[in-house]
């Protein structure tokens, strides 16, 4: 005896819903088709398994015992069909760190049809590395200033501009100030976390502070978010850059700065990498910032190195 896998579902849904229409529904099927699979099921079993009148269904006996077998037998189909196919492999993501922008947009694309594997790396100039030697699927950064020239058989594209704003502590005697400009960011300097170490944001900062006659002051060995933000506490005259959108405790003052510099956030992957997800994971991060405007910039009132606006869409 062969049983039609179409029919012991057909079966399955009437006996769930107890009703035709609406297993017909869930079978995408019509009230007809879902009858003449039933029937046949029957035939093919010399049983009858539903009771049907005009107001109800109901299980027979042999409907009852045939139940549970049933849902098991589609449930190893399920699993068998499954099993024929290759694993879903999840792509492999840097994200810079916890606080930074790649991360909030993986979170916001996570939605099930995308499985990702992150890691942190803190700067493309070493992620790059790992999406040449196939380590990584895609890496995030501002691909200028990494300290060599840009490897071929490697893609990049913009998708978001980062504004970039001044952290002071409360107290500070700029911290009431709605906006800094460069008059005031000469009288105070600019310090940096950091001295060499992501070398594309190091450039990015210096070239703002050069563009605007700042005086720099930077400090190595930063290890993250909080220590910067202990360093800032620890030197309460300090001002240092900081992501504008960014969450930072209560006695930290964020003020946005004229002009306003931004970060540019680029998607890197290798040309000749054929997981499945990256095309889609691409395409999804061109609609999102098509979508949310997340390449505008006004030349009047933002700035970005000559090497970041050549980057930006025409």
């Amino acid at each position: 005896m062969d049983l039609d896998l179409a029919h012991v579902r057909a079966f399955v849904c009437t006996a769930e819903e107890l009703h035709f229409g609406r297993a017909a529904a869930r079978l995408f099927l019509t009230q007809q088709a879902v009858s003449k699979r039933l029937q046949r099921l029957e035939a093919t079993l010399g049983e009858p398994l539903l009771l049907r009148d005009h107001q109800a269904v109901a299980l027979t006996d042999a409907g009852r015992r045939f139940l549970p077998h049933a849902r098991a037998l589609l449930s190893l189909a399920d699993t068998a069909i499954a099993a024929t196919r290759a694993p879903v492999m999840p792509l492999r993501v840097d994200v810079w760190g916890p606080v930074h922008v790649p991360l909030r947009i993986m979170r916001q694309l996570a939605l099930g049809e995308l499985i990702f594997e992150l890691s942190m790396r803190r700067g493309l100039d070493s992620a790059l590395a790992a999406v040449e030697r196939g380590e990584l699927d895609v890496a995030f950064g501002r691909p200028h200033d990494l300290g060599r020239p840009w490897p071929a058989g490697v893609s990049r594209q913009l998708f978001f501009l980062e504004p970039v704003a001044a952290a002071v502590v409360n107290g500070h005697p700029l911290a009431d100030r709605p906006v800094l400009t460069s008059a005031e960011l000469r009288q105070t300097g600019l310090w940096l976390p950091f001295t060499d170490k992501p070398s594309e944001l190091v450039g990015l900062l210096k070239a703002f502070a050069n563009h605007l006659g700042v005086p720099v002051e930077a400090s190595p060995l930063n290890v993250g978010v909080e220590h910067t933000l202990d360093e800032l506490r620890r030197h309460p005259h300090r001002v240092t850059p900081v992501g504008a959108q960014w969450t930072l405790p209560p006695d930290i003052t964020v003020i946005p700065l004229s002009p306003a510099p931004f970060l540019p956030w680029s998607a890197v992957w290798r040309d000749d990498n054929r997981h499945p997800g990256l095309p889609h994971l691409v395409e999804l991060l061109a609609k999102a910032s098509a979508q949310g405007d997340w390449l505008a910039f006004d030349p009047a009132t933002d700035w970005l190195p000559p090497p970041d606006r050549d980057d930006l869409p025409t």
